[in-house]
């Protein structure tokens, strides 16, 4: 009986678990997940609409560290933005956003998931 009971509630539980689900907005500060010690990308998003702006710092391990201004789109869950660093150069990061608190895709070239903190 009680696991038909738990059966029947999942479906509820889920529904209200907003940690499943992706986020309705990307507002906030997001870090880069990385295994590289002193390797860093740290952006804070606002949108509005389905645009997104915001500024961010990163840091490359044994290399240079600076700011960089971000633009871009989100409709959930797809998220896309173009990453400009103070050095010049511009790198996309193509993804999506998998639930509150993480997205998941390509920064140019390389996987790289991100953390709401």
């Amino acid at each position: 009986m009680k696991l038909v009971r738990a059966l029947l509630l999942l479906p509820l539980a889920i529904a209200c678990s907003d940690s499943l689900f992706p986020a309705d907005n990307v507002n906030g500060t997001w870090a880069g997940k990385f295994t590289v010690p002193g390797s860093s990308l740290v952006m804070s998003l606002n949108q509005g609409g389905i645009e997104v702006g915001g500024t961010g710092t990163y840091a490359i391990e044994a290399g240079r560290s600076g700011t960089l201004q971000v633009i871009g789109t989100y409709e959930k869950p797809a998220v896309r933005l173009t990453l400009h660093y103070d050095s010049g150069t511009d790198i996309a990061f193509v993804g999506m956003v998998t639930d509150q608190s993480h997205m998941s895709g390509t920064l140019g070239a390389n996987q790289l998931d991100f953390e709401r903190r």
